[in-house]
Parts: structure tokens; sequence; C-alpha cells
């Protein structure tokens, strides 16, 4: 393929991000487009399956929230972790056919949509004691970015967020940005780093914001 056509082909991908998302995160997307650390490609098995059990357990012994969102759930494998250890957690997704892969039991916690709209609570409450996105955003159109940081910050006073700073390989890694950049998009909604920000189990690169004013030096020893 030349680069013009490679040029062609993300222009087209991009585009139909913005006009219908679902249609980039297909069965064959699911299928084919995403691994673990080389592992086999995302589904309902392992090693998912202990990876999310594992992130769930974290979650619960270090924020123990009493509710919770996965924004861009998938199947809504944490969604079902968390529950299993009493959590009330909810999930969303663009992609009809991961909501419809959820276990049964959960079905009724997932729903289909964009974290570019508005994010509903339904926890009873008016935010969510943890908002949680994890490997979402760089599939964003870049434009669509700020104002999904603004939904999730809106539902939440504390988000853990984890999002590549480096893997262009995914034909709809939209927006590829360094852990930099997140953080000063959630800075500019007054989200600043956690007391405890790194959340190495899910990923080198993840980190944990909370509404509240900066620290100084937090940010960088995060970032160092």
């Amino acid at each position: 393929m030349t680069t013009v056509a490679r040029t062609q082909r993300r222009s087209d991908t991009v585009d139909l991000a913005r006009t219908d998302p679902a249609r980039l995160n297909d069965a064959t997307y699911y299928r084919t487009g995403r691994s673990l650390d080389g592992d086999d490609a995302f589904g309902r098995h392992e090693p998912w399956l202990s990876f999310f059990d594992k992130v769930a357990e974290r979650i619960v012994r270090r924020y123990e929230p009493r509710n919770a969102i996965d924004v861009g759930c998938a199947f809504g494998l944490l969604v079902e972790a968390l529950c299993d250890r009493g959590v009330e957690a909810f999930g969303l997704d663009v992609s009809t056919h991961a909501v419809s892969m959820a276990r049964a039991d959960m079905k009724d916690r997932l729903w289909v949509q964009s974290v570019h709209d508005p994010i509903p609570v339904f926890s009873g409450s008016e935010r969510y004691d943890l908002a949680i996105c994890i490997e979402v955003l760089e599939h964003l159109p870049p434009e669509q970015a700020e104002t999904a940081i603004a939904n999730i910050c809106a539902i939440s006073d504390r988000v853990l967020f984890s999002s590549t700073p480096d893997d262009f390989d995914d034909p709809t890694h939209f927006n590829v940005l360094p852990m930099s950049d997140w953080l000063t998009l959630f800075a500019a909604y007054g989200f600043f780093p956690a007391w405890r920000s790194s959340a190495r189990f899910v990923s080198r690169h993840a980190f944990v914001v909370e509404r509240r004013e900066p620290r100084r030096g937090v940010l960088g020893r995060l970032l160092g």
C-alpha cells in the first residue's frame, strides 16, 4: 500500500469514527485488533478474565468505591469483577457488539453510548465514587478528547485513567498522547494526581486523578 493510500485509508477511518464508531469496534475488531502482551485477542477468556479480576481486586482494596463506572467497558469484564466484589458497578461502550457480549447478569448494567455524550449516573447518588477509563480515549478523533474528559469529570471526583502513549500501530488509535497531555486536560477541570497516583496494576502509564487543589511536585514525580 502506498503512502497516499495509507493516508487516505486513515482519513476514511477517522471519518467513520466520527459518524459511526460502532462499525470500527465490531466482532472482527475484538477478534483481531486487541491483545494483552501478545496473548490472545480480547474476549471472555484468559488472560483477560484474570487481568480484570486482579484490577478489580486492587481497585476495591485501594479505593473502596461503593459504586463505579467503566467508561469504554467493552464486554463488561471489569464491571462484573467489581460487582462480584460488592461494588455497584456500571459500564458504557460505543460498540453494540461489545455490550452484547456481557455476562447475562450484567446486561442491565451496561449500555451503548459514546463517551463524547453526557454520561448518566445510575447509582442513586449524584456521582460515582470512581470513574474508570482504560485504553479508550486514544480511539477518539482528537477534537473529541476534551469533551470526553469533561464528561468523565462531571460524574465522579476520582478517575482511574490510562491511554497508551506510544501504540501507533492500531489503525483506530487516532489520538495517541503522552501522559502529560492527558494530565493537562484533566487539570483544566480541576483534577490533579492523587496521593497514590500511579496505577501500574492497570498499565505502566495508568494514573489516578482527583478533584482538588494541586500539590507541588506531584505531577513531576508521576511523570518521572
